[in-house]
């Protein structure tokens, strides 16, 4: 019996030995496994604080989508009135230009019909001072004619 004892006791010494060396590893895969825990949270945190800024980036995405599509509706009705009142502007300026031309003919006519009146101006003025002259020398001729 001492022999079987001495016989189990280096399997069990075995045993004992590869309990405490198996409890070992398990604990130190309990503490990683802790270690891991440990980290494992604030990443899930992190990943909860990511998720929220996710949908609020996404709202404020949203919300200057829609500030850019009513800014290019309102650049459209912009530049559509733009190009309406430039077209208005094109006609006002081609009549505009038109009246132009047509006071200009109408003022050098004018030009030249005040010419031609002072001219005819002249010529009377002329003949009335002949006239006059005339009259005034005929009159002074009488005049000596009656004092002599």
């Amino acid at each position: 019996m001492a022999r079987q004892e001495e016989a189990y006791k280096d399997p069990l010494k075995e045993a004992r030995k590869a309990k405490d060396t198996a409890n070992k590893k398990l604990h130190e895969a309990g503490q990683t496994y802790t270690e891991l825990l440990g980290q494992v949270v604030p990443l899930r945190v992190e990943i909860a604080d990511l998720k929220d800024a996710a949908k609020t980036s996404e709202a404020k995405t949203k919300k200057l989508e829609d500030q850019c599509v009513d800014r290019e509706v309102k650049l459209g009705a912009t530049e559509a009135a733009l190009e309406a009142k430039t077209k208005a502007f094109d006609l006002l300026e081609a009549e505009f230009v038109k009246l132009r031309a047509e006071s200009v003919k109408a003022l050098a006519a004018k030009d030249q019909e005040l010419a031609s009146q002072a001219e005819h101006f002249k010529k009377a003025e002329q003949e009335l001072v002949n006239d006059v002259a005339g009259a005034f020398a005929d009159g002074f001729a009488e005049a000596l004619a009656q004092a002599a």
